[in-house]
């Protein structure tokens, strides 16, 4: 009985050590960006913590902060598998968040002041 307490307590560690469920290779706070949008668009995390962004989309993003404290360059889309997998991931990036404060960021390729693309923004809030 403490056995099956104890797998399923590790399994609820496990799956909420991941901000985003869309990201299976990222262990931390995780954004994910596809279909011209950042999931989630909106993250909170203490001081000291480590974003991910991943692209899953099918063409290349870039995460870029709007005050110019980081640019990811161009962050390639998966490749190759198909449907079958054995393709490669998409591009990520990471940044470390030290500074407390609210940082707002877009992807550079993707303009929000685009029409189209008016929704392919994000906000990472940080605490101490």
């Amino acid at each position: 009985m403490w056995r099956t307490g104890l797998v399923l307590a590790v399994g609820v560690v496990v799956l909420g050590s991941c901000k985003s469920a869309t990201s299976p290779n990222c262990s931390g706070a995780c954004v994910t960006i596809q279909d011209f949008s950042f999931s989630p668009a909106t993250l909170s995390v203490k001081a000291g913590t480590t974003v991910q962004w991943i692209n899953n989309g099918p063409s290349g993003h870039t995460t870029t902060s709007d005050g110019s404290v980081w640019n990811s360059g161009t962050l390639a889309p998966p490749s190759g598998g198909g449907g079958y997998g054995g393709g490669t991931a998409g591009g990520s990036y990471q940044f470390t968040f030290n500074t407390p404060g609210t940082y707002s960021y877009h992807c550079m390729l993707h303009p929000p002041s685009v029409p189209a693309y008016s929704g392919f923004t994000g906000t990472i809030t940080v605490t101490p």
